[in-house]
């Protein structure tokens, strides 16, 4: 993994740099150059989330995700989550360049404070779309207040995949954002560490391709993050674990990033 850091407040001035738009109003985040520079004269951005895949899961399992592994050998970022490191802040700060304070997002049912990369594209003539399943922050936060609602149903990430494709398809939003919220559920039943999380991660790693190997031709920049990582807790039952997150501690903030 690469030694640069950068803040997942960033990530909003980036979409807009390659979509050569103003960030959002409240942003204080900067774009991350490298990524402007690889994506740029992109007319499209997708934002494509594997929720909770931290830095310390991918430090372990990498070698079971082929694909994310080749993407991560050309190009490598680690993006720290802002506090509290949990789904719904996170996702908030992608898509508004600043932490709880500026965008008020505590839970998927808050409304945001500020403005949001969804108002810049809209403002702008274009349309957005979010994606995720009922009862995740794609579905909940983001499809609620994107033009394009993907609510992929309350299925698999299969679902948050086949939704995405056909919205691209279909209707070509200037920028995306999805959740593939059931990692997050293996890693919290089991803990990242657990060798019981690997077939989720094999899938998981099949789904990203499937989704770059369709959003690329259509001209589409791709950025592949996460939310924020997990940490392993004891389970009540001997020698078993479970996963949380939500602290300052590295494994819950610190996140791999790579882009096509």
């Amino acid at each position: 993994m690469a030694g640069k850091q950068y803040s997942m407040v960033d990530v909003a001035p980036t979409v807009s740099a390659i979509l050569q738009l103003p960030a959002p109003e409240q942003a204080t985040g900067s774009a991350i150059q490298e990524i402007v520079r690889d994506l740029a004269g992109s007319p499209r951005v997708a934002v494509l989330a594997p929720d909770a895949f931290g830095e310390f899961a991918w430090r372990l399992w990498q070698d079971e995700m082929p694909f994310l592994k080749s993407l991560h050998a050309q190009r490598s970022i680690l993006l720290h989550s802002v506090l509290p490191s949990i789904t719904p802040v996170n996702f908030a700060a992608m898509v508004t360049g600043t932490d709880l304070a500026g965008h008020g997002v505590r839970t998927f049912r808050h409304d945001f404070a500020c403005q949001t990369l969804f108002d810049v594209v809209r403002e702008a003539g274009g349309k957005s779309a979010g994606i995720g399943l009922n009862g995740y922050t794609g579905a909940e936060l983001l499809a609620r207040v994107a033009d394009i609602s993907g609510n992929a149903g309350d299925g698999s990430d299969d679902d948050v995949v086949d939704t995405a494709l056909e919205i691209a398809d279909q209707l070509c939003p200037q920028f995306m954002i999805a959740q593939l919220g059931r990692v997050d559920d293996v890693f919290h039943r089991h803990g990242p560490s657990s060798p019981a999380v690997v077939p989720m991660l094999q899938a998981t790693d099949a789904r990203l391709e499937k989704l770059v190997v369709h959003l690329e031709p259509l001209g589409y920049g791709i950025i592949l993050l996460a939310d924020h990582g997990q940490h392993d807790v004891p389970d009540a039952r001997e020698g078993e674990f479970k996963g949380s997150h939500g602290t300052d501690r590295p494994e819950d903030c610190l996140v791999p990033c790579t882009w096509v």
